[in-house]
């Protein structure tokens, strides 16, 4: 959305999960404001009656409702608003205020409208949670002394659309010391503005330990204290995550053992490109059910440790993620079972539970229209991409030479188990066993 210049006038921002019984009051104290020009509520996949509750204020003009299929944390639904806003200033409002006034929303906006300052927090006085006091407070003090906020996680923000834009936001409870931390970092100028007495939703024992955890790890990573070289570890498919043999025994149980075989000797050979492959693979696999061929990924042997260093990377905070040239039912299947949530390979069409025979659309572009070379750069390329990871901070496991050309362009090349003499001398290392990688980026 093309932000509006007008200076005097600001939308509103109110993530919304489940916040049916005090939504539409605080959006309604939010219209009241000469100075709002919209109010922006992003339903963030409620299950309850928040959609229900905001039925008659849909008549406003003010108001704009936007609304996540499903829920996806209170970052994405920031940046859902903060996309969709129009205004060159944006408020952020709590869903579950029950006593937000006009007034009070003023005094948050009315720095930023006024230039004034770039970030205007909202520090209210109640009793202040053991998350606030006990954690975040004393390392502010630590990292930034001199530095003093009385809400450090408050929820009421404004700032510029422009640096708004600039955030990577967090996903849940970290969202908003994350984005204290940009602005300090980024050299915002910052002021907090006492809008008085202020009435949360009472959060239970659980949320609160959790609400810590996510607090403090964004604190710790904001701060540079958890970095690592790497960012990413994307690893191949076949002969790497699962056993040698696993993917002839997945087509031996599909009865195409012998078809895939003919195939894979045509395309070694040179008789057959990479594009009229993949669509010749596609064929087989019409008015399969993609449930028959999750139930065989799912009985498939995976390499010796595979899922356990999958969940290892993961707990250190590193990205991991998988490409293969392999098709998407038998690939999303092996992603699925190791806990891989970044993926990129040739997708087959379904309708109804069923594959059709065909690449979708996309695919075709992406994976059919280039030599096998070329469509694997482009593949590793979205990949860094939606891990936001330049090619020098991911790290690349391989089994295949197939994988030569790309390997000189990542951070770190790992050769596992090379059959390939080429693939050994050209890798920045060779494993034999997985967990080795830990010790290789740590």
């Amino acid at each position: 959305m093309k932000e509006a210049k007008n200076e005097n006038i600001c939308s509103v921002v109110i993530p919304a999960y489940n916040e049916g019984k005090t939504v539409s009051y605080v959006v309604g104290e939010a219209l009241k404001a000469k100075e709002v020009g919209e109010v922006i509520v992003v339903d963030d996949g409620s299950s309850d009656n928040t959609e229900q509750k905001l039925e008659k204020l849909k008549t406003n003009l003010k108001f704009v409702y936007v609304k996540h299929l499903k829920n996806r944390g209170k970052g994405a639904a920031v940046k859902t608003g903060v996309k969709k806003a129009k205004y060159d200033a944006i408020l952020m409002l709590d869903a579950d205020l029950k006593n937000i006034t006009v007034d009070k929303i003023r005094k948050i906006y009315m720095p930023v409208l006024k230039d004034e300052v770039d970030v205007s927090r909202g520090a209210f006085r109640r009793k202040r949670g053991r998350v606030t006091e006990y954690a975040v407070k004393p390392m502010m003090e630590i990292l930034f002394p001199g530095m003093y906020f009385e809400q450090p996680i408050s929820g009421q923000i404004c700032a510029k659309k422009s640096f708004l834009e600039s955030v990577d936001f967090e996903s849940r409870y970290g969202v908003d010391i994350g984005l204290l931390f940009d602005a300090i970092k980024s050299g915002q100028r910052i002021i907090e503005v006492d809008i008085g007495h202020l009435v949360h939703k009472a959060n239970k024992e659980d949320v609160i330990g959790e609400m810590s955890r996510q607090v403090l790890e964004t604190m710790i990573k904001k701060a540079g204290l958890i970095q690592h070289k790497y960012k990413v570890v994307v690893f191949t498919f076949d002969k790497t995550l699962i056993q040698t043999r696993s993917l002839g025994r997945i087509y031996h149980k599909l009865g195409i053992e012998k078809e895939m075989a003919k195939l894979n000797d045509e395309l070694c050979s040179g008789k057959t490109q990479y594009g009229k492959y993949v669509q010749k693979v596609a064929r087989l696999y019409k008015d399969r059910k993609i449930s028959e061929i999750e139930e065989i990924v799912d009985g498939v042997l995976l390499s010796q440790y595979a899922k356990e260093i999958i969940d290892a990377l993961k707990k250190r905070k590193y990205q991991v993620a998988l490409v293969s040239t392999n098709i998407s039912p038998i690939v999303q299947a092996a992603a699925k079972k190791l806990g891989i949530p970044i993926i990129d390979c040739p997708h087959l069409e379904q309708k109804n539970g069923k594959l059709t025979g065909d690449l979708t659309v996309q695919s075709k572009e992406k994976w059919a229209s280039s030599a096998v070379e070329v469509a694997n750069q482009k593949a590793l390329a979205r990949l860094l991409a939606r891990a936001k990871a330049k090619h020098s901070e991911s790290v690349m496991v391989v089994n295949h030479p197939a994988w030569l050309p790309i390997i000189e362009k990542v951070g770190l090349s790992v050769a596992f188990r090379p059959e390939a003499s080429e693939l050994k001398e050209r890798a920045d290392k060779t494993i034999h066993v997985l967990p080795e990688i830990l010790a290789l980026i740590e």
